[in-house]
């Protein structure tokens, strides 16, 4: 069971920077009626978890309990939302915790480069700034600024429940309604800016590392259903499996890298399609070109083979099976279909969408992706800045 809240890092002003992951932080410090130990003690004694995540749309906050416990997991989720405490002492010791967290993604190659990243693609948006905040905005969080952003932003109109077991639908509707029915507060809608301008440059952060990890950056799309469906079978032939033509040509017959993938990352307004890769100061500039090669052998007319959309397309609807024997899996899913699309698309309905997808939106799709003079590139590692900048990253 989950809660999913409508407030996310791109919500922020510039003084609130990492308050939404702030925020999801606090709410593990205890309630009016359990201190955070109990919180803990009381899900672990039946063998369950509670966790939370923070991103750039939304918070989510979800239980996973025995099918004897679901009052228990629902009980603490609502307990937690809506009667933190956000106590002074807990936000001045939780900012210490935040600000370590901020440290250990810095010292991260990977992390720190994926928030670089967003940074030098999205220089003018919130969507593109640390989820996790900045020193000053966190360092400099009260208890009063951290409680009145809550009161804001956590309100009913903003939340979704979403339950996944074996259980009657009314009763699950009826327990609901009992743990969160009561509360009424409503929030204020929150402009936000849309369509930002991505910028497709070059960007270097300088470290002495034994590989240089990069980001390429491409046009992306919103969310929906439909960009959804060919987003996932393109990825999946392109970079994001074994099988796949990066993976094959990069690694397995050049050996240029171990790893390298691609992904999509939409949002509400907006979207980035990047490919992701790490290799050795020595073959970057031939990593880099051979990829490009690739992308330019996938833009012509007869690039992409209907083999490769069919295998995709039974991939995915594998994948999907296979996925939904997970509830957790499933938990996210109703609620990210509700958040997004405003509907419900079960696994019928997103096998027929696969079923109809074609070559010709496909190569439609690519091309829009595509359609730009040179990638965005990001990148960390010891290499020079004069020799970065002559790298040809046009397509």
């Amino acid at each position: 069971m989950g809660v999913w809240v409508r407030i996310g890092s791109r919500h922020e002003t510039n003084l609130e920077r990492g308050y939404t992951h702030f925020l999801e932080h606090m709410l593990f410090k205890g309630t009016s009626k359990r201190t955070s130990k109990q919180q803990a003690e009381e899900i672990e004694r039946v063998g369950g978890f509670v966790n939370a995540a923070t991103s750039r749309e939304y918070t989510y906050f979800y239980a996973i309990v025995m099918k004897e416990e679901l009052r228990l997991g629902l009980d603490l989720l609502s307990d937690m939302i809506f009667s933190p405490l956000l106590s002074p002492k807990d936000t001045k010791s939780e900012s210490s915790v935040i600000i370590e967290e901020m440290k250990s993604y810095e010292d991260n190659p990977e992390e720190y480069l994926s928030d670089k990243y967003m940074q030098n693609i999205l220089p003018n948006s919130s969507l593109g700034l640390d989820i996790i905040g900045n020193f000053d905005s966190v360092s400099n969080a009260t208890a009063d600024s951290i409680r009145s952003y809550y009161e804001k932003y956590y309100t009913p109109d903003r939340m979704i429940v979403a339950v996944v077991g074996d259980y009657d639908e009314k009763m699950v509707s009826d327990l609901v309604e009992s743990y969160f029915g009561s509360f009424t507060r409503k929030s204020t809608p929150t402009p936000i800016e849309v369509s930002p301008i991505k910028s497709f440059t070059k960007h270097l952060e300088k470290r002495k590392l034994e590989q240089i990890n990069f980001l390429l950056g491409a046009n992306g799309f919103p969310k929906s259903i439909e960009n959804a469906i060919y987003l996932n079978l393109f990825s999946t032939f392109f970079a994001q499996n074994t099988s796949s033509r990066l993976f094959q040509t990069i690694r397995e017959e050049k050996g240029l890298c171990y790893n390298i993938t691609c992904f999509s990352s939409s949002y509400t307004d907006t979207g980035i399609f990047s490919i992701s890769c790490g290799t050795s100061k020595k073959n970057f500039a031939y990593a880099l070109e051979s990829i490009i090669d690739e992308i330019k052998i996938l833009l012509k007319d007869d690039g992409i083979k209907k083999e490769e959309l069919d295998d995709a397309k039974s991939n995915q609807k594998g994948g999907l099976s296979i996925g939904f024997e997970l509830p957790e899996n499933k938990m996210i899913d109703i609620a990210m279909q509700e958040f997004f699309y405003g509907n419900y698309y079960s696994y019928e309905d997103r096998v027929n969408l696969i079923e109809r997808s074609n070559l010709e939106r496909m190569e439609e799709i690519v091309k829009e992706i595509f359609d730009l003079d040179a990638l965005h590139l990001s990148a960390i590692g010891d290499i020079k800045q004069a020799e970065f900048k002559n790298l040809e990253t046009k397509i």
